[in-house]
């Protein structure tokens, strides 16, 4: 018995339909826009498309659609800081690293990397890590010096 080919996606649909698939999609993945994966129902799909997608975007597979759900991972974890000192010590050394971040409403997340865990410890700032869905965008987007 032969293995069926990919489906290829080459479009990213605006609104999705009861019973899309849904796909798991690393967050690196998501910032490409040619990415290979393997839907929850084990159909086989090669990804090509005109922009990158993000969590929740759903894909015209033909005759059927598949709903991206991007994969949680390790992140570290920083609460914001109640002094304007602390802030700007958190703010100097993520941007001197070029640190992708995402600030929600009380924590900033960054992908946790073992340089980083070291660095926070020996400079003192406070952290946690934990899984979870880290929604920023990549490391050159819009940056110039």
């Amino acid at each position: 018995m032969s293995k069926a080919s990919p489906i290829l996606v080459t479009r990213a649909l605006e609104s999705g339909a009861d019973g899309a698939v849904p796909v798991q999609v690393g967050r690196h993945n998501l910032q490409k826009r040619r990415w290979r994966a393997v839907a929850d129902d084990g159909t086989e799909l090669a990804v090509t498309l005109p922009d990158a997608v993000a969590d929740g975007a759903f894909l015209d597979g033909g005759a059927r659609c598949f709903r991206v759900v991007q994969e949680p991972e390790e992140v570290v974890v920083i609460a914001l800081p109640g002094t304007a000192e602390l802030a700007a010590k958190i703010g100097w050394y993520l941007g001197n690293r070029h640190i992708p971040v995402e600030v929600r409403e009380d924590e900033i997340v960054v992908e946790a990397f073992p340089t980083l865990t070291d660095s926070l410890r020996r400079i003192g700032i406070g952290y946690s890590e934990r899984m979870d869905v880290l929604r920023c965008g990549p490391h050159s987007s819009g940056h110039r010096h």
